[in-house]
């Protein structure tokens, strides 16, 4: 039976290198399997596929007769349409804040490393197999990315799996800072793109949270020269997800610090005591407890 690998719509560089990786780690192993992505991904992929030719992902399909495999994602909103979650028999993720429940066909690796292409990076040393070059570099920019190159959250086998698929890919010592400056151009419309492609909408004690993020270089310039558009934009994204609670995290990766803009007073005083959180679903995991 065919395998579909595949992870939220509009990735980032975790979701959509651990699904083209993964799918080359089934095909080694006998199976029929082929990434397919839905939506945008994020800038830093976009840039990574660029500079180094590597291979694309197959985009979207209506097939709902193969079998999925979930990576970087384990909750049903995740789940691209029109694939269903009955088609999934597999998920690996590395967030604390998880649905795997609703999967009523699925086995699950749920793992708080760094990155899940930490955890697919595994899957290949432990079965004694090197992935492609190309796999190589997906994985290890992921990595690096996720991690904020070792200056957010991570574990000593982020690290080892780091290192190991450096090695392979040959990838250039400056990557992370490459990587990071491109993702840092929001010039023009790339700046709504981000934030409506980054969002994050999710449900907790009936409440409704819009929740975006972005990580560049240079967040208090962005937010001095066009807070103003930033904040038309969080006005667009509640009055499409009739929100009740709008803020965007703003992860600064050279002063490795973050800062987030909520739309409204009420969402303030909910994040006044907000500890400095990496990653947006760490803030998620600070809410649902906030609020239990």
């Amino acid at each position: 039976m065919k395998t579909i690998t595949t992870t939220y719509k509009n990735p980032d560089l975790d979701g959509y290198g651990s699904a083209m990786a993964y799918a080359e780690f089934l095909r080694a192993k006998g199976k029929d399997a082929t990434a397919h992505i839905w939506g945008t991904p994020h800038l830093e992929v976009q840039w990574l596929l660029d500079t180094f030719k590597l291979p694309n992902a197959k985009g979207q399909t209506d097939d709902i007769t193969s079998e999925v495999i979930l990576l970087d994602a384990s909750s049903p909103e995740d789940l691209p349409k029109p694939l269903q979650a009955k088609q999934v028999i597999e998920i690996i993720d590395h967030r604390k804040v998880n649905d795997v429940n609703a999967f009523p066909n699925a086995t699950s690796q749920i793992e708080l490393v760094g990155a899940s292409a930490t955890l697919v990076a595994e899957r290949f040393k432990k079965a004694n197999l090197e992935p492609s070059k190309e796999s190589a570099l997906f994985l290890y920019g992921a990595i690096i990315s996720n991690t904020e190159n070792f200056t957010g959250i991570f574990t000593d086998r982020d690290k080892e799996m780091a290192s190991w698929l450096k090695q392979i890919s040959n990838a250039p010592d400056d990557l992370a800072q490459q990587m990071f400056i491109a993702k840092s151009d929001l010039s023009g419309n790339r700046l709504r793109e981000m934030l409506f492609g980054d969002l994050k909408v999710i449900v907790i004690q009936g409440k409704t949270f819009a929740i975006g993020q972005i990580e560049i270089i240079g967040v208090d310039e962005l937010l001095k020269n066009r807070r103003e558009e930033i904040t038309d934009i969080m006005r667009e994204i509640q009055k499409t997800n009739n929100s009740d609670f709008t803020f965007v995290n703003f992860k600064d990766l050279e002063k490795v610090s973050s800062k987030n803009l909520c739309l409204d007073e009420k969402t303030t005083e909910l994040l006044k005591d907000l500890p400095d959180l990496k990653f947006r679903k760490h803030i998620i995991a600070w809410i649902q407890e906030k609020l239990k």
